[in-house]
């Protein structure tokens, strides 16, 4: 059996992507995880491989997915001296909901970039939960992950404070043809997609791994380029302002996490910690509605 410090440091290294970042967090030396490391590669006969960015396994991992499951069982128990719980958002749910963090949870690189790496890193049990700001495409019966929605709120068309279209009022589709707007690789968010495009919007492809500000905020610094935000990001993104014109979208904040974890006191927790971070930011947010279903 692997020890909960050798796994932590394998682990932490593959969640934050770097050895260093994972020294930085452990506390100890970038040499010690680095042997750590290629200990437990050799143990399990597996090998790691470097994908778009995000470290990935390398052959039959079965027996470091059992190893994975003890120990996320041990962090859930919140026992003195236990590892903390993990959890995971991006760039504008982390400051909304996890600063500060929840007593007894560490926090994740706060820059991914879509859906994909969250939630294979809860699959694989790296991570044991997530905020997820992408609904509608949050996945829907999943077998193996439960989506509990948190708050809702519209998502805005939004440019720059001197695009020529802020002082407009009764914007139309027409009006925004002629300006850019931005778009992430195809099928990252299907059905926003199709439902941007179907406002003749999404146009202008950024390409990025992880979330930049100045790859996607930067662009709209040309005073003619459009994207979009909820209330919530529009905070992280200085310098935007919203338009006047309804893109009949809403999102949400989710807390998603493995279904056979749902009913364990520390999720439990964790969800009833998050729905109060949402009522506190309902005073400033007045378009933010909270959810108070649990099931989904």
């Amino acid at each position: 059996m692997l020890s909960l410090e050798a796994l932590r440091m394998f682990d932490t290294t593959v969640w934050l992507r770097s050895g260093d970042k994972a020294a930085q967090r452990l506390h100890c030396s970038q040499s010690t995880v680095s042997r750590n490391n290629v200990e437990t590669l050799g143990l399990f006969g597996l090998a790691l491989e470097r994908v778009r960015g995000e470290w990935q396994l390398e052959g039959d991992s079965t027996l470091l997915l059992m190893e994975r499951r003890v120990h996320q069982r041990k962090r859930l128990l919140q026992e003195e001296g236990s590892h903390p719980l993990r959890i995971e958002a991006n760039f504008w749910a982390a400051p909304a909901f996890l600063d500060p963090l929840p007593e007894g949870w560490e926090g994740g690189a706060w820059d991914h970039l879509g859906m994909e790496r969250p939630l294979q890193l809860l699959r694989e049990r790296v991570i044991d939960a997530w905020i997820g700001s992408y609904q509608p495409d949050l996945p829907e019966h999943d077998p193996e992950l439960c989506v509990i929605d948190l708050c809702r709120a519209p998502v805005y068309l939004v440019a720059a404070a001197d695009h020529p279209l802020t002082e407009r009022c009764g914007l139309t589709a027409a009006d925004l043809d002629p300006y850019p707007s931005l778009a992430l690789p195809a099928g990252m968010f299907p059905k926003t997609e199709a439902h941007l495009r179907s406002h003749g919007l999404w146009q202008s492809r950024v390409r990025m791994k992880r979330y930049r500000p100045e790859l996607w905020l930067g662009r709209t610094e040309d005073q003619v380029t459009l994207t979009y935000a909820t209330s919530l990001a529009l905070e992280m993104l200085p310098g935007l302002v919203r338009l006047d014109y309804d893109l009949g979208l809403q999102s949400a904040e989710s807390l998603v996490v493995r279904r056979d974890l749902i009913d364990h006191a520390s999720i439990q927790r964790l969800h009833q910690w998050l729905v109060h971070r949402c009522e506190w930011l309902t005073d400033r947010f007045a378009d933010l509605n909270v959810v108070m279903d649990i099931t989904s």
